[in-house]
C-alpha cells in the first residue's frame, strides 16, 4: 500500500510591506516543487495567501507588487475610526483575487480578522475573498474598520498574528509558519516643531476637534489595552499642524507611521510568545534589519530575503515530508 503523501499548511503572518516575504517563500517552494495543500493568513499575510490561492503564480505576485502603485491603493481622510477609509484598497482586493469568492480558489484559504462588535476572532472561509481582506487588513486607528453584515472588523493581528494553529485545524500535516514580528524595535516619536503665530492659532482650533477624534478613532468596545495605549500614542504624536498639512495634501501622515510601529509593540510580545509554544514544524524569521513596514518601494529586497530564509529550512521540510 502507498505512502499517505503528507499535507501542507502555510501560515502566513500579517506586516504590512514585511508581508511580501511570503512571496519569496512562494517562490522557492515552487522551485522545488512543493505545494502548500492549505493556507491561513492575517493581515498582508492573507493578502498573498488570498492572491496565491486566486491562482496567481508567485512569480505573477512579484510583478504585481513591483508594479502596483501603492499610494492609489491609499484614500486618506479624517472619518469616525480611521485615517485611511480602505475603499480603493478593497477594489484592489477584488483585482487582486479576480473577483473570486472562497469557493472559487484552487487552495483552500482561511483568512483571520477581529470582530469588533461582537469582540471575538472570526475566521472568514467562506463569502467575498476581498471584503475579508479588508477586515483582516484593517489596523486599529489607521485604517477604518470594515463593515460586514453591521459587524465592524479590524486587523487579524490583534488575536493571531501567524496562525499556524488555524492551519493546522484546516488538516494540514505539515506546518510552516512565517514569523513577521521577530525582532521588532521600537520607534521613536518625532517632536513637533514650533511654527508661525497664525499656525499656533489655527492649531489651537483643531485642539477641541482633535479630542473628539481620539474617541472615535478608538471607541470603547474595542480592546482595552490596545485602546488606552493607542490613544496614549495619539496624545503623544497627533497634533494639529500634522493634521493641517494632511488635510492641504495628499501624503502618508506621520501619525500612521507612528501608529503602525506602536500597534507592532502591542503585537510583538505576544506574537512571540505564540510562535514559541505553537505545534509549528518550519518557522521561518527573516532577518529584517532596516527593512521596514512601510517600505513597499522595496519589493525585491523582500522578495529576495524570503527566498533566502525559506533556502535555509527547505532540507528540513524534504525531511519532514519523507
Amino acid at each position: 500500500m502507498p505512502k499517505k503523501r503528507k499535507t501542507i499548511g502555510l501560515a502566513l503572518g500579517g506586516g504590512a510591506a514585511r508581508g511580501l516575504v511570503h512571496i519569496g517563500v512562494l517562490k522557492v517552494l515552487h522551485k522545488h516543487k512543493i505545494y502548500p495543500d492549505y493556507i491561513a493568513g492575517t493581515s498582508m499575510g492573507a493578502i498573498i495567501g488570498a492572491a496565491y490561492a486566486a491562482n496567481r503564480s508567485p512569480d505573477e505576485l512579484h510583478e504585481i507588487a513591483s508594479t502596483v502603485d501603492w499610494k492609489k491603493m491609499v484614500d486618506f481622510t479624517v472619518p469616525k475610526s480611521g485615517i485611511i477609509k480602505g475603499d480603493a484598497i478593497e477594489k484592489g482586493f477584488q483585482k487582486l483575487v479576480k473577483l473570486k469568492s472562497f469557493k472559487e480558489l484552487v487552495i483552500p484559504l482561511h483568512v483571520v480578522a477581529y470582530n469588533v462588535t461582537k469582540k471575538q476572532k472570526v475566521i472568514f472561509s467562506k463569502g467575498d475573498v476581498a471584503k475579508a481582506l479588508r477586515a483582516s487588513s484593517s489596523i486599529p486607528g489607521i485604517f477604518s474598520p470594515a463593515l460586514i453584515n453591521g459587524n465592524e472588523y479590524i486587523d487579524g493581528v490583534v488575536v493571531d498574528p501567524t496562525p499556524f494553529d488555524v492551519v493546522r485545524e484546516m488538516g494540514a500535516d505539515i506546518i510552516i509558519a512565517v514569523d513577521l514580528y521577530n525582532k521588532d524595535k521600537r520607534g521613536k516619536a518625532v517632536a513637533p516643531k514650533k511654527g508661525s503665530l497664525m499656525q499656533e492659532l489655527r492649531e489651537k482650533f483643531l485642539i477641541v476637534e482633535l479630542l473628539n477624534l481620539k474617541n472615535l478613532l478608538f471607541p470603547e468596545r474595542w480592546p482595552k489595552l490596545l485602546r488606552r495605549f493607542l490613544q496614549w500614542i495619539f496624545d503623544k504624536v497627533l497634533y494639529p499642524a500634522k493634521v493641517l498639512r494632511i488635510l492641504a495634501k495628499k501624503e502618508l501622515p506621520p501619525i500612521t507611521r507612528v501608529m503602525y510601529d506602536s500597534f507592532n509593540i502591542v503585537v510583538n510580545s505576544y506574537a512571540k510568545e505564540r510562535m514559541k509554544n505553537g505545534d509549528i514544524d518550519i518557522k521561518l524569521r527573516p532577518e529584517f534589519r532596516n527593512l521596514r513596514w512601510a517600505d513597499f518601494d522595496k519589493v525585491d529586497q523582500f522578495v529576495r530575503l524570503g527566498e533566502k530564509t525559506m533556502e535555509v529550512q527547505m532540507r528540513k521540510l524534504k525531511r519532514k515530508l519523507r
